[in-house]
């Protein structure tokens, strides 16, 4: 049986939620989902599709945003009687019928508990048409669908059980969707990213298109550029235009190259190893994965990772109390998941007018635990000491991260191996009382919320345990 995949993009999805949360239209208001308080050089989390017509971009700063408001009212008060524009409005049809109306936005601070919320309500939409195995969601606005075994039980076409389903999700929450159809999950992301960009939108902004093998190869082989595809970024697509490749057609007649010609197969591994193989199935359309693949898909080694961008450039000593509060953090997710480390990989940024040589502004250094541990005092302990000695003191510090190694589930704490001496007393650390405190205190975060319980270097005043317990996602709750 041929299979047929659904792909749904929630349009403009944080920005559609604020909408209607405040009693605006998205598809007719001006708005951006973006924190204020960060300065206007904060990165809007999502721009209204009313505002993108504008020419706004999708993931902006705020200045960027208002100086792109700035110079369209600009251009409206030179062609205005009296050079001057005495109203303004955030309603996009206003602004088109009356030539005298200056342009205005609404910022709408993030609120991601929201989003979260509206996300699970629409996948419970999903849910009455289609079975959890067959839906894989790839982030809080994208699902992919397998919808092979549903026409038949629905006697529809995919676009048809597609209208369905955006129609209910529009009737529930007012926001609509692209909708990308094909016989692969990668055709069904390129049709709904590249293909029903192009088509005309229904009343309620819902666009829809269906791409064959075939279809791509006459209509999409050509297209540029390169980054517009699924899991090409700025850096694949360079090194590909290095070896003069600027088209997936062009790279599909490279893989079927023979070793006596410039261009063969050969050429894209030695360039790109085993993701070659990835590259040549989309340049040809082809994806052998399917949702059930990714369902069954146990990943042969765990990491787990916490880190964050710094409000402003910090300190060596404000950097470790940093170190300290997410060395916390780190351990108290170790032990909620029943996992132990034996190591952690440390990353710090410096601050970009740090006076250091471009290749010297970040630091990645491999800290080997003593023993496989979720132990915060053992992981602190190790991590405190390999910032202090590889962390440049003289340097401002702008974003850390922390990510934990070779993690294995449900093991048991070893008992930490000393070598005595007459010179000094150390009295043995009681491992499973420790454990038990660090269980209780995700207890009391559970039941009384994450600030209920903090240690008094999280009062410090630059300390961000208090602030970060308020986010999700790095951005307000």
């Amino acid at each position: 049986m041929n299979k047929v995949y659904i792909a749904i993009d929630l349009k403009s999805f944080y920005a559609s939620v604020e909408c209607r949360a405040l009693g605006y239209d998205p598809l007719t208001t001006n708005l951006v989902v973006a924190d204020e308080s960060r300065t206007d050089k904060t990165i809007c989390l999502a721009v209204s599709p009313a505002l993108k017509a504008f020419g706004v971009p999708g993931r902006p700063r705020l200045f960027q945003v208002k100086e792109i408001v700035r110079q369209f009212n600009h251009q409206r008060v030179q062609r205005v009687l009296g050079k001057r524009l005495i109203y303004s409005s955030i309603y996009r049809p206003d602004i088109l019928h009356n030539p005298a109306m200056g342009l205005d936005f609404v910022v709408a601070k993030p609120r991601m508990e929201l989003y979260e919320d509206v996300s699970a309500q629409i996948f419970g939409i999903y849910l009455n048409y289609i079975a959890p195995e067959d839906i894989h969601v790839y982030s809080i606005d994208e699902a992919f669908i397998d919808a092979t075994g549903y026409l038949t039980m629905y006697d529809c076409t995919a676009q048809e059980l597609a209208d369905r389903m955006i129609n209910d999700v529009f009737n529930a929450t007012g926001i609509t969707a692209t909708v990308g159809i094909g016989p692969n999950l990668y055709l069904a992301k390129i049709a709904m990213d590249i293909m029903a960009k192009r088509m005309t939108p229904t009343q309620t902004g819902y666009k829809v298109a269906t791409l064959s093998v075939k279809e791509y190869r006459q209509q999409l082989w050509n297209h540029q550029p390169l980054t517009d595809f699924w899991q090409i970024g700025p850096g694949y697509a360079h090194r590909l235009n290095q070896l003069g490749l600027h088209t997936m057609g062009e790279i599909a007649a490279c893989s079927v190259g023979t070793l006596d010609q410039k261009y063969n197969a050969d050429l894209l591994y030695r360039t790109f190893g085993i993701k070659a193989e990835l590259l040549i199935d989309h340049a040809w359309g082809m994806e052998p994965l399917t949702i059930q693949d990714i369902k069954q898909y146990r990943p042969e080694h765990q990491s787990l990772s916490v880190g964050q961008v710094l409000p402003r450039p910090y300190t060596f000593a404000e950097g470790l109390t940093i170190i300290n509060e997410m060395s916390a953090e780190l351990a108290l997710r170790l032990t909620k998941h029943r996992q132990g480390a034996k190591q952690i990989i440390l990353s710090v940024r410096y601050d970009k007018k740090t006076p250091v040589p471009l290749t010297k502004h970040r630091l990645h250094a491999t800290v080997n635990l003593p023993q496989r541990t979720n132990l915060t005092s053992i992981i602190q302990r190790a991590l405190r000491n390999a910032f202090c000695d590889q962390v440049n003191s003289h340097c401002l510090i702008r974003k850390i991260s922390l990510t934990a190694i070779d993690i294995h589930d449900h093991f048991t704490q070893e008992f930490e191996c000393l070598q005595t001496n007459l010179f000094e007393q150390r009295a043995p650390r009681n491992h499973h009382k420790e454990e038990q405190l660090q269980q209780t205190t995700l207890d009391i975060h559970s039941r009384f919320g994450k600030n209920s319980l903090l240690t008094a270097e999280d009062l410090a005043p630059h300390a961000r345990t208090q602030e970060r317990n308020q986010q999700i996602g790095g951005h307000h709750a």
